[in-house]
């Protein structure tokens, strides 16, 4: 007999575990269905535990820097499986964090793969038990997995994101494939704790989303530390021996070479997990497999919504848990907020923040706009804690004071963004920031001052 249910979340990720608890805050008979681990890949294989590994590597960076005055006696080294198993701990310690909240808010766990088997319901696989489920509205919450090189296929020296958090032992040598947020992240955890890091990256430049001048910034922090850096170029070919990983590359000047690692990660996107789902004859899926959804978030058949990175757009866990709430604000009656402006960050030395629209795409719109950026050189935190070669960065609508975007590159860029975010959220204008009082010093003046440039009355640059 199938067991009912107001609202079934099929995945219990950041997107899937927010919009399952709000549901039942909100008096909704909820049940989630999670066939790995409650969180999903940011908790377990992403966010929290990579940002735990360049937590101890940009520490160890920092004391061998000495950009601070200290003199370090002995030995300070990273030691890889302390690492790691640190970040293990973190991701299982927050697993259980998940689990322990759907108990508070009385939200059914049901563990296994889920299918649909009409619009309504669902059955749910475990081994070789089946379990059918019921429902009145459903959420497909699935995310995503890491793409492959169609001629190199994941193994032991060719890794994925996941197999990059668990490696013991560190490689001497390791080349990265793809210049984007996962590819950089793991390229500076790597070279910070000692590995030869080559990154290769087949746009024009890293960051391929992000203005030049963004991703200009973050290459030559990560040059200056030893990275090597191709972008604009080709794999021609790829060979996985017993004791290597061999590329041949066209150069952006279009001359080959060579490059040799004892390891490889593969970081060139995903492909979402929509496979097996009972979906094929529901038209919901596009071109690329990703579940098409409306402006409400709801896919062709009424019942049933979809989120998070099994969706087009912005494959970010803060992305997929507004939309988790916002589903389930609207199933439950509500007029929910529509969602704002999307932050990207990535927990690179430096980091980089940015949200809106950057310059290019500004520009390429033709609309009037007015930049204001101001340099951490002038800084006085920026310079107390040696982190001076960071910038803020913002735009406005020339007419309007409309804040349309910022860029920040520089430590606790991730941080600082937010308050740009909560300003575009709540509609503000640039004179809105110059009438705040920031406390003095900090980082978070850095963005005051930015839009102090902008209107010209900037007194410490």
């Amino acid at each position: 007999m199938a067991e009912n249910f107001d609202y079934v979340v099929i995945g219990a990720g950041p997107g899937g575990y927010s919009s399952a608890i709000r549901a039942a805050q909100l008096g909704l008979k909820t049940a989630v269905v999670e066939k790995e681990s409650a969180g999903g890949v940011c908790l377990n294989w992403g966010c929290i535990p990579t940002k735990a590994l360049l937590s101890s590597a940009h520490l160890l960076h920092k004391l061998h820097s000495g950009k601070l005055g200290l003199k370090v006696t002995g030995t300070v080294e990273g030691n890889l499986p302390e690492i790691i198993e640190r970040s293990r701990a973190v991701a299982n310690r927050l697993q259980n964090g998940i689990k322990s909240l759907f108990k508070k808010y009385g939200v059914t766990l049901i563990e296994g793969s889920a299918a649909f088997t009409s619009s309504t319901q669902l059955r749910v696989t475990q081994g070789s038990e089946k379990r059918d489920v019921t429902f009145k509205h459903a959420c497909i919450a699935v995310g995503a997995r890491a793409r492959a090189l169609p001629q190199l296929p994941f193994s032991k020296r060719v890794w994925q994101y996941r197999d990059a958090l668990v490696q013991k032992e560190l490689p001497k040598t390791l080349v990265v494939i793809g210049g984007g947020a996962i590819g950089l992240e793991f390229a500076d955890f790597y070279q910070c704790l000692g590995s030869k890091v080559t990154l290769i990256e087949m746009a024009p430049h890293i960051l391929p989303n992000d203005d030049l001048k963004v991703a200009s910034h973050l290459r030559k922090a990560l040059e200056q530390r030893g990275m090597q850096i191709f972008e604009g170029a080709q794999i021609l070919s790829s060979t996985e021996t017993n004791t290597a990983v061999q590329f041949v590359l066209k150069g952006s000047d279009g001359k080959e070479l060579k490059v040799e690692a004892e390891a490889a990660l593969v970081a060139i996107g995903v492909q979402p997990n929509t496979e097996n789902l009972g979906v094929e004859t529901m038209g919901i899926l596009d071109d690329r497999r990703f579940v098409a959804i409306d402006a409400n978030l709801r896919t062709k058949a009424q019942s049933i919504y979809a989120i998070g990175d099994a969706t087009p757009g912005k494959l970010l866990a803060h992305r997929a848990a507004h939309q988790g709430v916002y589903v389930a604000e609207l199933i439950a009656g509500k007029k929910p907020h529509a969602l704002g402006e999307i932050p990207g960050c990535i927990y690179t030395s430096p980091q980089v923040a940015t949200i809106g629209m950057n310059e290019k795409q500004l520009s390429d719109s033709k609309r009037a706009f007015k930049t204001g950026e101001f340099p951490w050189i002038a800084s006085g935190m920026a310079l107390a804690a040696a982190e001076q070669s960071g910038f803020s960065r913002v735009f406005t609508d020339a007419a309007t004071g409309e804040i349309l975007g910022a860029q920040i590159v520089g430590e606790n860029a991730a941080e600082l963004i937010g308050q740009v975010s909560l300003a575009m959220g709540s509609e503000l204008l640039a004179d809105d920031f110059l009438n705040a009082i920031f406390p003095h010093p900090t980082f978070s003046e850095t963005v005051f001052q930015s839009f102090a440039v902008l209107e010209g009355v900037a007194v410490d640059y």
